[in-house]
């Protein structure tokens, strides 16, 4: 039976589920899960890979034991934790560890999971922890100044007093007079075991750097190690200091590799682009003077890193002639910018430093030591996040020392000051300051480390290899049809090109698309704080965005590209697309975040500082923008930052989000239904469905229940009375008193759309349709039902909420409102929407420093919304898509 628009918004009858939700994951996909490596990239060096998998609801009990098989049916050893839970206690992700490479893929199914040849084993006592596989033996101390104590391998000390390192100096980068370098070393206060193996062990470790008085900058560093004899360290700090005192000159991760090999056979490397490789031994056989040295010919084997003869074993001239020859005792390679690296070298610390060679883009890899055994170590995002740096010094020595720069002292330091001492106001510069707003406390950043302790030095191309995975690491990943069959993310669907139309908007969107990735090269968008960041609006006089225009800067997840970035991998399954979403997502989490201090748990409003704008809200801060790249990675680090937010509507007692355009009410604070209260609801649900306590299921609830019943339901507020030690929200009789157009498009809309089928609330699910249908409905359809106030000035940007005449279609099943929303989508509106995005052009001459493509007038906001309705149309009305596109699509 069709169930018309008029009964179901006039009535209480219960909707049908949504095509793609939750309620039709459960009868999809069988219990086993096929993986492939993302970007058909296998492991090309040790390392287990790790990732999520989702599952169909009822699909698996919470205990049930996997295993993974390759293409060849050969198991393959695996490690298995839960994630999160569907509702009936299934699972609905797991996080997964293998060992081995299965360069065609391998399936995750029911059944015993196969033991690593040499299974991880973890000791600990009140004092230490130690975890060991095979030969490889790891020492982590509990306290005190080390991360690692010492790796030993096969008996002999490989690594040694991994620790951390910060220098600090308190005048501005500009001032020329005499200035101090303030040395802060880190201090453990707590080490924890998280993971046990077989394949993984994870090791918490949490601190403060420690010096000149004082112990700043929060740390936490997990250290990974795995089966197959890699560490990786996932290092992460939270800024605690004074923005306008405290200027970083130099921030890293140090430990010492022990040598024991004569000079001629230890070995430095640093890799460059490519497979491009730049390698010495410390003393170097001279092989350029074959006629007078007698071992000339075993340069090229000393090159190689094969093992040369020992002074014993040489005659006296032999060996005398080598000992004039230059020892090298340090190396270091400085990533200055995102386009040039330069290696230098030097004899001792009384000597000037030497250019040995310069590149481009490094990888950020490297590797000391002898034929006896060394270290190879990995910085990701090296040249990406510049000013970076590789450092070895002491290799003259008993132990080379081996320094990683996640921002080196050869650059001048970070300069985190507020980029003007005035505000400039929201009526010319669009941006929101506040007195003591525009401050970096708190804001956070995540680095990646590898190392490999080796027990010789490898040959080039291992070491090729190993640069590779330090800068995309092997990941697992699904078919996009398989993760709509579990209901991944709520509504979208694969790629669709069955009709000329349809092949037509894919077409636009992979061209919107690959702009903003050519964009991020063309404009340089790199560096240590704003990698992973695209700008929000373009200045289309001066040809560049508005770098410098208050809240037209730095996007800062305004109108959730994140959401944008993860659904088109989700539809696509690319690994470019994926890598670009994955460094907005550590950038948006960490350095838009305010992680401790008077703003814990908001983020900021887009800005020409990432931090420095006043408007601090949970929409920035939201877990509805992290959940992909935790649930399809596993990683920690961002499971900690969501857990960090399941009370951030607490912050909103001091920092109401309206407090100047609201009138001031007797309650603790307000919050609008969006994006402020769909904001901590997708905390909330981050939560319920990680540990499935509900009540935090129960706290969605409230707050849906209240909005439902409130004087107009959807269209009450936007601003709400809120209590946050209830959370409890209070109809202040405000509607059609201002703008909606933010309720939904800060994720809300994704928000409640995944959230269908996991909660049953007829009377929520009534009042959502209501405002779906009639949020785009021509004013005097819309002020028939909802009465004279509901005026189209406040019901903005129709382009943008397209969606929801979409989902009212899908729910009510009405090809009418199916058609009214294909057309809101593809229509020019009055505003100067565009249904489709801008032609690129190339500009030149005097107008422009060099030549650029740019698409005119482009902004951010439109092309994550028009993206978004995009792929919500094609799933929910897809078949209701016209047979030709309007004028102008030609």
């Amino acid at each position: 039976m069709t169930v018309s628009r008029r009964e179901v918004l006039g009535s209480g009858l219960a909707l049908p589920a949504v095509l793609g939700g939750a309620a039709e994951a459960k009868a999809a996909a069988p219990p086993s899960a096929d993986l492939h490596w993302l970007g058909d990239a296998p492991p090309g060096a040790p390392g287990a890979a790790v990732w999520g998998a989702p599952w169909p609801r009822g699909a698996l009990k919470a205990k049930t034991a996997l295993t993974a098989i390759g293409v060849d049916g050969q198991a393959l050893p695996l490690q298995t934790w839960p994630l999160a839970y569907w509702p009936d206690g299934s699972l609905k992700w797991t996080g997964h560890a293998v060992a081995g490479t299965a360069p065609k893929g391998f399936q995750v199914k029911p059944g015993k999971p196969a033991v690593p040849a040499k299974p991880i084993q973890v000791r600990e006592t009140p004092e230490w922890i130690e975890v060991a596989t095979g030969d490889l033996v790891c020492r982590f101390a509990r306290t005190g100044g080390a991360l690692i104590e010492s790796v030993g391998l096969a008996g002999r000390e490989t690594l040694r007093g991994a620790r951390l390192v910060c220098l600090n100096q308190i005048l501005p980068p500009d001032d020329l007079g005499p200035r101090e370098t303030q040395v802060f070393d880190g201090v453990v206060q707590a080490a924890t075991v998280e993971q046990r193996g077989p394949v993984r062990a994870v090791v918490r470790i949490d601190g403060r750097h420690h010096g000149a008085g004082r112990d700043w900058l929060p740390f936490t560093v997990r250290v990974a190690v795995d089966a197959q004899g890699r560490l990786t360290l996932t290092h992460s700090f939270v800024f605690d200091g004074d923005g306008n005192k405290d200027f970083i000159a130099g921030l890293g991760i140090r430990f010492d590799v022990p040598l024991t090999d004569e000079l001629q056979n230890r070995h430095v490397r640093f890799a460059g682009e490519g497979e491009g490789m730049w390698g010495e031994a410390v003393r170097n056989l001279p092989g350029w003077q074959p006629a007078k040295f007698a071992l000339a010919d075993k340069f090229p084997d000393q090159l190689r890193g094969e093992r040369v003869p020992a002074l014993a074993a040489m005659d006296g001239k032999t060996r005398d002639q080598l000992l004039t020859v230059p020892a090298w005792d340090s190396y270091r390679l400085f990533q200055g910018d995102a386009d040039a690296f330069a290696i230098d070298k030097r004899t001792n610390t009384k000597s000037s430093w030497l250019r040995a060679d310069h590149g481009g883009r490094s990888p950020g890899f490297g590797y000391v030591g002898g034929v006896s055994g060394g270290v190879a170590f990995g910085v990701r995002h090296f040249w990406q996040r510049h000013p970076t740096g590789l450092e070895i010094s002491g290799a003259t020595t008993d132990a080379a020392t081996v320094t990683l720069w996640l921002w080196s002292p050869q650059a001048g330091p970070m300069d985190l000051r507020h980029y003007s001492d005035k505000a400039h106001g929201l009526e010319i510069q669009y941006e929101d300051v506040e007195e003591g707003h525009s401050t970096p406390l708190g804001v956070a950043r995540t680095n990646q480390v590898f190392l490999w302790p080796v027990a010789a030095t490898p040959t080039r191309e291992t070491l090729s290899a190993m640069a590779r995975t330090t800068s995309e690491p092997p990941l697992p990943v699904c078919t996009p049809a398989y993760y709509q069959s579990c209901g991944a993310f709520g509504v979208w669907a694969p790629v669709d090109r069955s009709t000329p139309v349809k092949a037509k908007l894919e077409a636009e969107h992979e061209r919107l698309l690959g702009f903003y990735q050519y964009e991020i090269e063309q404009r340089r968008w790199y560096g240590f704080w704003d990698h992973g960041d695209v700008m929000h609006t373009y200045d289309q006089d001066r040809h560049v965005w508005r770098y410098d225009v208050g809240g037209y800067a730095w996007d800062n997840s305004e109108l959730v590209p994140d959401l944008w970035l993860w659904t088109a991998f989700m539809r696509t399954g690319r690994a470019d697309v994926f890598r670009m979403a994955e460094a907005m997502t550590r950038h948006t989490g960490e350095v838009d975040v305010h992680h401790l201090g008077p703003f814990k748990g908001l983020g900021s409003r887009h800005n020409v500082n990432h931090w420095g704008d006043g408007a601090k809200e949970v929409r920035i801060s939201q877990s509805l923008l992290r959940r992909h790249y935790y649930y399809l990675t596993a990683d920690e680090r961002t499971g900690d930052l969501m857990a960090e937010l399941v009370d951030a509507d607490h912050a909103l007692a001091a920092v109401n989000p309206v407090r100047k355009v609201a009138a001031k009410t007797d309650y603790p604070t307000q919050a609008r239904s969006g994006p402020d209260w769909f904001a901590f609801a997708s905390n909330w649900l981050v939560a319920w469905e990680r540990t499935s306590d509900t009540r935090w299921r129960d706290k969605i609830i409230k707050g849906l229940d209240a909005i439902a019943s409130s004087s107009h339901g959807m269209f009450s507020g936007p601003p709400f009375g809120y209590d946050p030690t209830t959370a409890t929200l209070h109809d202040l009789g405000t509607a059609f008193t201002t703008s909606y157009h933010l309720v939904t498009i800060m994720g809300g809309a994704e928000f409640v759309f995944e959230l269908d089928g996991l909660i049953d609330d007829p009377a929520w699910t009534k009042a959502w349709a209501r405002f779906c249908a009639y949020y785009n409905a021509p004013q005097a359809e819309r002020q028939a039902a909802l009465g004279p106030t509901a005026v189209d000035r406040v019901f903005g940007y129709p382009v943008w909420h397209a969606r929801l005449t979409a989902w009212a279609a899908k729910k009510l099943n009405d090809p009418v409102l199916a058609q009214r929303a294909w057309k809101e989508f593809l229509t020019k509106t009055k505003s100067g929407q565009e249904g489709r995005p801008a032609l690129i052009q190339r500009v030149a001459g005097t107008a422009v420093l060099e030549p650029i493509d740019e698409m005119a007038n482009v902004s951010t906001n439109q092309s994550s919304q028009w993206a978004l309705n995009l792929f919500e149309l094609l799933a929910l009305v897809g078949d209701a898509a016209p047979a030709a596109l309007p004028p102008g699509w030609e």
